[in-house]
């Protein structure tokens, strides 16, 4: 019997829970739900939909208390509990290794401990490995493309890994495939900010964080011995937000949103660009990466993508000439909901 305990109840989860959890196979159910301020058990009288109350439970400590639930449940036989982690918490990371050494698998949609620094990637690497339990993390990448399966089925075939790149961010995706050089770019980001498809502050988007997160990602997982070792602070990233408006208050970010058209129309070389991640290895084992502007020409694959969406492109020696690519939606709560059920039912089936 697998045993899941939810940890998050923002629309992901939301989402998750409402479509995907009733569709659970029988030998699998939702043990749990907690979010930073409580937690509800899940019973047949307790929908698994249902929202948690707002109101803070005292001395609540989510760490503690799903910990607390894996020794519980794991102390039976035949039992196995998985967490998904359906936050955009750094806090939350951190208790990885604590909830694996308990008994707990993992499946995440937060990029924190994937992009973390080499010593906490290795601890918890190493606390998978004493403890032989699984963690998966397909859609901290491109929501449920299979991005991350694609990388470990071309290592599987022993093929070697050469480049990967691709527009990360779905934010910034939408936005550029849209704006053209000599257009009002704050125009764009207030749209897609009063659409909901920015942070709450936009500013986390355009300062390519978020695309060198998901590079360092997928670098772990193409090479993972030099990608073990990599860190935010060796991927080149170029901050979209002029130096001025990076450490004001979101007010007078807003106020002042204006001078991010010249200072974009200047990083833009051509009519139409995007902000790409690229990362690559090379015949000395040097791990590079970028997270740039980049000019888009007529015959590049991100020329005429539909606003939204994703396009990845995997080059390795057995796809070189033709590189593997991979399009779809690359951010949404429905299609990240899905990739979450998805890898819940590949641990089901490793299991």
């Amino acid at each position: 019997m697998l045993h899941i305990i939810v940890v998050g109840t923002g629309n992901i989860a939301s989402y998750w829970l409402q479509h995907f959890a009733p569709q659970l196979p029988a030998d699998a159910r939702v043990h749990g739900i907690t979010n930073s301020r409580s937690a509800q058990l899940t019973t047949s009288a307790t929908p698994v939909a249902r929202q948690l109350p707002d109101n803070p439970e005292p001395g609540h400590d989510t760490e503690q208390w799903v910990a607390e639930q894996i020794k519980a449940l794991a102390a039976d036989q035949g039992v196995e509990v998985v967490v998904l982690d359906l936050t955009a918490s750094k806090a939350v990371s951190r208790s990885y290794p604590c909830w694996v050494a308990a008994g707990a698998h993992l499946i995440s949609a937060n990029k924190y401990a994937g992009s973390a620094a080499p010593e906490f990637y290795r601890e918890l690497r190493n606390t998978l490995s004493a403890h032989r339990r699984y963690w998966l993390y397909n859609t901290t990448v491109g929501a449920g493309l299979p991005i991350q399966k694609a990388i470990a089925e071309r290592l599987t075939c022993h093929d070697e890994i050469i480049q990967l790149e691709g527009n990360f961010s779905g934010s910034l995706s939408w936005i550029f495939q849209q704006y053209r050089r000599g257009q009002s770019f704050s125009a764009w980001l207030r749209e897609a900010a009063e659409q909901g498809m920015t942070e709450p502050d936009p500013r986390l988007d355009l300062s390519g964080m978020d695309v060198a997160r998901k590079l360092l990602i997928l670098a772990r997982e193409a090479w993972p011995q030099e990608g073990a070792s990599l860190q935010l602070s060796d991927i080149q990233i170029a901050n979209l937000v002029p130096a001025g408006l990076r450490n004001c208050s979101l007010a007078t970010f807003w106020q002042q949103v204006g001078e991010l058209d010249q200072s974009v129309a200047e990083a833009t070389q051509a009519a139409q660009s995007h902000y790409i991640g690229s990362v690559s290895r090379d015949a000395d084992g040097v791990i590079r990466a970028s997270a740039r502007l980049r000019p888009v020409t007529e015959d590049s694959p991100y020329a005429h993508l539909a606003p939204g969406n994703a396009n990845f492109v995997i080059k390795s020696r057995h796809y070189d000439a033709n590189p593997l690519i991979i399009q779809g939606p690359g951010a949404g709560r429905e299609v990240t909901a899905a990739g979450i059920h998805s890898d819940l039912l590949q641990l089901i089936a490793l299991l």
